[in-house]
């Protein structure tokens, strides 16, 4: 345990640049154990209590004596906190639910309440106090379960400070998170300040270290809560062209002092590091205490040249006047999406859990995705989705789902204010397949499950609308209704995404920050119904090629064309989109495509043209 006054400040300079060093007013580092002048409370039930964690995690504790494991720690980590060698404090709802045997098997199955309160802290002279403190915490609840609180009068009455929204519904902080809360409002210059932790639910953890009360900080800008630009992420090169991509982020200024000339700059690099897109706007000035205040960069980015590959989105605000920010760590937020060759998805793949609604009963989940209007011919060939169920509902074998894909009516707004949520009456079903759960599908593992798709002639295969919106959702129906549809909080989306069916459509899914495990993948078909343009409107020579292959276009009145070249299999290899051509002439770098056959196909309004060629190597 280590407990510091400081009486005066300095700055800390690394790597050439300065950074703050705040005054503590109070540290506890849990060395060893909780303290004996920390209050633990009994707990609800009693004994369902605090404890302390002797290497940062929360895989086992103390049940009436007995060591317990924890149900559902698997292979998490410690948390990162600068002490946890010594250890930290821990309340641990899932050993005493589970007891290490199973969902409610444990010695206080249900919900679970317990306090953690600091000692006595004088803030006198401290008019701008704060919390800081490194925590890791994991609820299941949908009302947050970890909460702060601060009095000023020896415990007889606590003030509020709501922190850890998003950690709820099997939502986490990151391992390394450090809380900063001002308490100046409360705290600021008072001489018997007490600190008090509470857990309220049912599962799963909070681990907390190196609690501190510091003088607030005069520099301390940070990004909140950002607009995730792309629709979703992972796009088909085919559809992310016409993904117009606008950007703002939430900025707070936590600091006591006034910050000048803040700016918010948004940017987009690919795998390389490459820059592919960055704009800023600056702020004149940002009031101290400022809380997510939402700045939009006027500038919008249109992805029309990107390629297959990942890239990163990232946001970072800071000031011109002053560099030597409290946090850096937190003045910056970014987040990954992916061009691919067929698939759409809403997720990542990382950190699958399963959600149902609280109400029960039948139900249908999936996500939104859009066809871009000057999309190539394609068709929707195979589903994607993960569910699970609690193994105290039995096993999955036998039971059966239902994959449908349905078109949003053209009679939709863009925005959807006239959907009619109540009912079907606005969707088309334009494909569907079923799925039965074979016997080797263990409960709770959320693998990947591919279906084929089916149009609504049971033929393979379905046909996409240029400009189409489409939903692609999961039914869970019948003795199928208590299944967990995966769903992963990777992200969160600001537009829609996740939708979700019980007794109407909810086009905010389970929240922004839920996305469903319901990707598509789709293809680009060799053969197609599609009106054809005249022979004369394409033409590609050399034939055979080596190393350039040009395109002549020859239309009877100027309009938008796409040109795709693509193997003979219909993967993309190249694709871009002319506005107002008529009689045009183009060359295409080949030398890095193998030798083999290809097609160049051009896409207008009036109709398509392909022609093959040959690559010589």
């Amino acid at each position: 345990m280590k407990k510091a006054l400081l009486l005066f400040s300095f700055l800390l300079l690394l790597a050439g640049l300065s950074a703050q060093e705040p005054i503590v007013i109070f540290e506890e580092q849990f060395d060893g154990g909780i303290p004996s002048e920390w209050e633990i409370g009994p707990g609800e039930p009693a004994g369902a209590v605090w404890q302390w964690s002797p290497d940062g995690r929360a895989n086992t504790g103390q049940v009436n004596g007995m060591a317990v494991n924890a149900l559902f720690w698997g292979m998490l980590g410690a948390i990162e906190s600068p002490s946890v060698s010594n250890g930290c404090a821990m309340y641990n709802s899932d050993i005493y639910d589970g007891g290490g045997t199973g969902v409610g098997q444990g010695m206080f199955p249900g919900t679970h309440s317990g306090t953690l309160t600091s000692p006595s802290i004088d803030c006198s002279g401290y008019e701008f106090v704060s919390l800081k403190m490194n925590q890791y915490a994991r609820a299941n609840a949908s009302a947050v379960s970890t909460v702060f609180e601060v009095s000023t009068d020896g415990g007889a009455t606590w003030n509020d400070f709501p922190i850890n929204p998003n950690v709820v519904g099997n939502g986490s902080t990151p391992r390394n998170n450090v809380l900063l809360v001002d308490i100046s409002e409360v705290a600021g210059n008072q001489p018997d300040v007490k600190l008090r932790f509470t857990w309220r639910g049912r599962y799963y953890f909070w681990l907390i270290d190196d609690v501190q009360l510091i003088e607030t900080p005069a520099n301390n800008l940070s990004v909140g809560d950002f607009f995730y630009a792309p629709a979703s992420y992972a796009q088909p090169i085919s559809q992310i062209l016409t993904d117009t991509m606008g950007f703002s982020a939430d900025i707070s200024n936590r600091g006591r002092e006034a910050q000048t000339n803040v700016t918010l700059r948004a940017t987009i690099t690919n795998s390389d590091n490459d820059i592919v897109f960055r704009d800023s706007i600056v702020l004149p000035e940002l009031a101290a205490f400022t809380y997510d205040s939402t700045v939009v960069i006027a500038n919008q980015f249109i992805p029309d040249m990107l390629v297959q590959g990942n890239y990163t989105l990232r946001y970072e605000v800071y000031s011109l006047d002053a560099p030597d920010d409290f946090a850096p760590v937190d003045n910056s937020a970014s987040a990954p999406f992916i061009v691919t060759e067929t698939l759409f998805s809403m997720d990542d793949g990382a950190g699958i859990s399963g959600v149902r609604p609280d109400t029960g009963g039948d139900y249908k989940m999936g996500n939104y995705y859009r066809i871009s209007p000057v999309s190539p011919n394609v068709v929707a060939t195979n589903a994607i989705f993960s569910c699970g169920r609690s193994a105290a509902d039995g096993p999955l074998t036998g039971e059966q789902v239902t994959l449908l894909l349905y078109k949003v009516k053209d009679n939709v707004d863009a925005n959807f204010d006239n959907f009619t949520g109540s009912d079907d009456s606005d969707l088309e079903v334009v494909g569907f397949q079923s799925h039965e759960f074979p016997s080797t599908y263990a409960p709770n593992t959320y693998v990947d499950i591919s279906v084929d798709l089916l149009n609504i002639d049971a033929e393979p295969s379905v046909q996409l609308e240029a400009g189409g919106r489409y939903f692609i959702v999961v039914s869970y129906e019948g003795t199928a209704n208590n299944i967990f549809a995966g769903n992963d909080r990777s992200f969160k989306y600001f537009q829609i995404s996740t939708i979700v069916f019980t007794s109407e459509w909810f086009l905010g899914g389970f929240g922004s920050d839920r996305a469903a495990v319901a990707r598509l993948e789709i293809a680009l078909p060799v053969d197609t119904d599609e009106a054809l343009l005249p022979e004369s409107s394409l033409a590609v020579f050399p034939n055979p090629a080596s190393d350039r292959v040009n395109v002549a276009l020859d239309l009877d009145h100027q309009q938008d064309a796409m040109v795709i070249l693509a193997d003979i299999n219909g993967k993309i290899v190249m694709m871009q989109e002319y506005q107002n051509v008529q009689k045009e002439n183009f060359s295409y770098d080949i030398s890095h495509l193998p030798a083999g056959m290809y097609m160049v196909r051009i896409g207008t309004l009036n109709g398509i043209s392909t022609k093959k060629f040959v690559v010589a190597r």
